[in-house]
C-alpha cells in the first residue's frame, strides 16, 4: 500500500482542511431583501434593521458571525430551493415553502391594522368589516392592498408608507391599513408618532417571522438549533428588547 503524500504533508494538509472546515462552522451568510425596519439597505450597502440585527445578536451568542447581504426576493427562494445559499430572514411560512425551508423559532411578527389620528373615535372599529364604514387608504400592489380588494372594502391607493401616513394626519382620510411595525417605524423618520394610532383588529392574526435556512444546504439542521439556542440567551438577557428600542 503506498500513499501520494509523505507524513508531513499529509499532516500539514489535514490541519488546513481543519482550519476551512471550523471557519465554516462559525460563519454563515444570509441574503435578504430592503423591508424597513426589518432589514434596511443603507446607501453605503450596509444592511441593519431589526431582524438582521437579532440574527447577528443570536449566532454571535452561540459563536458563529452571521453575514447578511442583499440579493432579489425571487433568486433568494430559488437559491434556497436548491441548495445554493443557506437562507434568509424576515421570511414566513406559507404553503410549499416547508418542503425546502428549516423555519426557527419566531424572531419577529407583522400585524396589519388600522392607524387613526390619536383623536380619533375609534369605539366601532374592531374588525375587518368594519372599514366599511371609514375612508380607508393603503399602499397599492401590497398584500394589505389585495386583502381589503377581497372584502370588497373602498380605498384610495397611497404609492408608499409615508404618503399613507400623510393622508391620515394631513388629508381627509380615517384610516390608514398597513403593517404595524414599518408603519411605526416610518412615522418615527417623520416626527410623526405621536400623531397617530395603531388599532389591531380582533379578526387579523399577527404573522410570524423567521429564520429561515434551506434544508438541502449542508450544515443547516445544526445552525438552525443553534439560532433558537443564541436567540433565547438575547432574550434572556435583554440584547432582544434593545434591538427593538432602537427601531421604535
Amino acid at each position: 500500500m503506498f500513499s501520494f503524500f509523505n507524513r508531513p504533508a499529509l499532516s500539514i494538509l489535514l490541519t488546513t482542511l481543519s482550519c476551512f472546515a471550523t471557519a465554516e462552522d462559525n460563519q454563515i451568510e444570509l441574503f435578504v431583501v430592503d423591508f424597513p425596519p426589518y432589514t434596511i439597505i443603507n446607501p453605503q450597502n450596509t444592511i441593519t434593521g431589526v431582524d438582521a440585527e437579532v440574527t447577528q445578536a443570536a449566532f454571535a451568542a452561540v459563536g458563529i458571525d452571521a453575514i447578511i447581504s442583499y440579493s432579489p426576493w425571487k433568486r433568494i427562494i430559488k437559491n434556497m430551493q436548491h441548495g445554493q445559499i443557506a437562507g434568509t430572514i424576515t421570511c414566513s411560512k406559507q404553503p410549499g415553502r416547508e418542503s425546502f425551508i428549516l423555519f426557527s423559532q419566531p424572531l419577529s411578527e407583522d400585524n396589519h391594522v388600522a392607524f387613526t389620528l390619536k383623536e380619533f373615535d375609534a369605539n366601532k372599529l374592531s374588525t375587518l368589516s368594519d372599514l366599511h364604514n371609514y375612508r380607508v387608504t393603503t399602499v397599492e400592489k401590497w398584500g394589505v392592498e389585495r386583502e381589503l380588494t377581497d372584502q370588497n372594502i373602498n380605498h384610495t391607493k397611497a404609492p408608499d408608507t409615508d404618503s399613507g401616513i400623510h393622508s391620515v394626519v394631513f388629508r381627509n382620510i380615517d384610516i390608514f391599513y398597513n403593517s404595524e411595525l414599518a408603519t411605526l417605524y416610518r412615522a418615527r423618520q417623520l416626527d410623526l408618532q405621536n400623531s397617530i394610532t395603531a388599532h389591531r383588529l380582533k379578526d387579523k392574526d399577527s404573522t410570524p417571522f423567521h429564520l429561515c435556512l434551506s434544508k438541502h444546504f449542508p450544515g443547516n439542521q445544526k445552525r438552525i438549533k443553534q439560532f433558537n439556542t443564541g436567540l433565547e440567551k438575547i432574550k434572556n438577557s435583554g440584547e432582544f428588547d434593545a434591538i427593538y428600542k432602537k427601531y421604535l
